[in-house]
């Protein structure tokens, strides 16, 4: 870890700052308001966000294994393609308009995360817990929901299109325009008896 790097433990907020490509794995960013900043290329293995806010910020190829995001509020961050399996950690975060199109959540406890306005495109959830979860208005275009966990798990207002409800996942709260649309997606035709 570069010298200059621990006096960071003295300030409580971070603001247009690029640390792309520096080695910040295990490092501290708790309590933190981090907003505008730059972690390119970092490695932030095992790095801890708890309780922090994160706005605006840019994680494009981070290596965030075993990252802890603990009551996080996540805002309008480019985390695309991150791999959050082994280890990570998002227990009552809060993530609203972040791009996480090809992000990997294999197996990760996201019960009570809440997602809002967050794009999802092609997002890995195999075997990921959902529990409580919700997922409000964001695009899970082609999401892989295999041997998901659900139980409550709210998708009000999330495009879905690629879930199979053949497969799964069950015991999930969506609305009756989705509803429809997944049925039709089966081959199903939806008929309102007042036409």
């Amino acid at each position: 870890m570069p010298s200059d790097l621990p006096e960071l433990e003295l300030v409580h907020e971070l603001r247009d700052l690029s640390f792309d490509g520096l080695d910040l794995a295990g490092h501290d960013f708790s309590d933190m308001i981090i907003e505008d900043c730059s972690f390119r290329e970092c490695k932030l293995t095992d790095a801890r966000f708890n309780a922090s806010t994160l706005r605006r910020c840019e994680f494009t190829g981070a290596r965030v294994q075993g990252v802890s995001m603990f009551a996080a509020t996540v805002e309008e961050c480019k985390m695309m393609g991150l791999d959050f399996a082994r280890g990570s950690r998002f227990d009552a975060a809060r993530f609203t308009r972040v791009n996480l199109d090809y992000a990997v959540f294999r197996a990760v406890d996201l019960s009570d995360v809440e997602f809002t306005g967050c794009m999802m495109t092609e997002c890995d959830l195999t075997g990921a817990n959902l529990s409580e979860a919700s997922f409000i208005e964001c695009d899970l275009t082609d999401a892989d929901w295999s041997n998901v966990a659900t139980s409550n798990t709210d998708l009000r207002g999330s495009r879905l299109r690629g879930m199979d409800l053949r497969r799964g996942p069950y015991d999930v709260i969506v609305t009756s325009w989705q509803a429809v649309t997944l049925a039709e997606g089966l081959g199903v035709r939806v008929i309102d008896p007042a036409e």
